[in-house]
C-alpha cells in the first residue's frame, strides 16, 4: 500500500487513471454564502478534471435552492439534490454519494473550513493506491483553529475521541470525524452504512477498516467559518452517539481478533 505523504503527497502510483469522472460532494444547508465562493474554487482547482459537483442542500431557507437551481441550468456539472428535512449529515452525504456516477467520489464540508486544494490531494491519494482517504487535522502539520473557547471545547473532545478510535481502530486514519475525504466508487458500493448523524463519519471507516481496505489520512488544516453557523451540537452529538461508537469499536475489534 502506498503511503500518504504528511504533506498531503501520496508516494506511489496504482489504479484510478486520470480521464474517469470525478464526483465531488458539498452537503449544505443554508451555506449559499459559502457555495458562492467554494463552487467557482473547486472548479477551478479540478480545472484538469471531468467533473461533476453534486450539493446535497436540504431544507434551506437563505435562496439556495433557487441560486443552485439557476446554476445547474446553466453548468450542467452542478447537480443539485434537495431534500425537505434536516436528517443529518451522514443521510445527505449517503444521498450525494449514492448520486455520483464517477469512479472516484470526494466530499467535503461547504463551509470553506478547508481550502479547496485539498480536493486535487485527496484526488491523487486515491488515484496513488488508496481506497479510502480522510483529510486529517491530527497529521503532524494539520491543525484545527480554534478562535473561541467553544469551539476549543470541540477540539478537545475531537482530539480526544480521535485518540480513542485510532488506539482501537488502527487503520491508518487519524482522524475519524471530519468530512474531508475520498473514496473509490467499487468501496463504497461494497460497504453498509446505517448511521444518519456525523458518526456516519466514524462508521464509514470503520466498515472499511472491516473490509480490509487500504486507506490512509493527508494533512488538512480546518479553519473557522467565515459565513453562517455551526450545525453541530456538542452536547447533544456526545449523549446521543457515544454508545453506537462504542458498538462500531466492538465490531471492528470482533472481525480482527474473534
Amino acid at each position: 500500500m502506498p503511503e500518504a505523504g504528511v504533506d498531503g503527497e501520496t508516494l506511489g502510483v496504482a489504479g484510478g487513471a486520470p480521464g474517469g469522472l470525478l464526483s465531488v460532494v458539498f452537503p449544505t444547508h443554508n451555506e449559499r454564502p459559502n457555495l458562492e465562493v467554494l463552487i467557482p474554487q473547486a472548479l477551478e482547482v479540478l480545472a484538469d478534471e471531468t467533473v461533476e459537483i453534486i450539493v446535497v442542500d436540504d431544507a434551506s431557507t437563505d435562496g439556495s435552492v433557487e441560486w443552485l437551481q439557476a446554476l445547474a441550468a446553466e453548468d450542467a456539472r452542478i447537480r443539485p439534490v434537495f431534500g425537505d428535512s434536516l436528517n443529518g449529515i451522514g443521510d445527505a452525504l449517503r444521498r450525494g454519494y449514492d448520486a455520483a456516477q464517477g469512479d472516484l467520489i470526494i466530499s467535503l464540508d461547504a463551509d470553506l473550513s478547508f481550502e479547496t486544494r485539498i480536493l486535487g490531494q485527496l484526488v491523487a491519494a486515491l488515484r496513488g493506491g488508496l481506497h479510502l482517504v480522510v483529510g486529517s487535522r491530527y497529521e503532524s502539520k494539520g491543525s484545527y483553529e480554534a478562535p473561541n473557547a467553544t469551539i476549543a471545547r470541540k477540539r478537545f473532545v475531537s482530539g480526544m475521541a480521535n485518540r480513542i478510535l485510532r488506539f482501537f481502530v488502527p487503520v491508518g486514519v487519524t482522524d475519524f470525524s471530519v468530512n474531508c475525504r475520498g473514496i473509490r466508487r467499487e468501496l463504497w458500493q461494497r460497504i453498509e452504512l446505517r448511521e444518519r448523524t456525523n458518526i456516519w463519519l466514524i462508521e464509514m471507516i470503520v466498515a472499511a477498516g472491516i473490509a480490509d481496505a487500504p486507506m490512509g489520512s493527508i494533512t488538512a488544516k480546518f479553519s473557522d467559518r467565515r459565513f453562517g453557523a455551526s450545525k453541530l451540537r456538542l452536547g447533544r452529538e456526545i449523549f446521543k452517539t457515544g454508545y453506537r461508537v462504542l458498538f462500531m469499536i466492538t465490531r471492528y475489534r470482533a472481525s480482527r481478533f474473534g
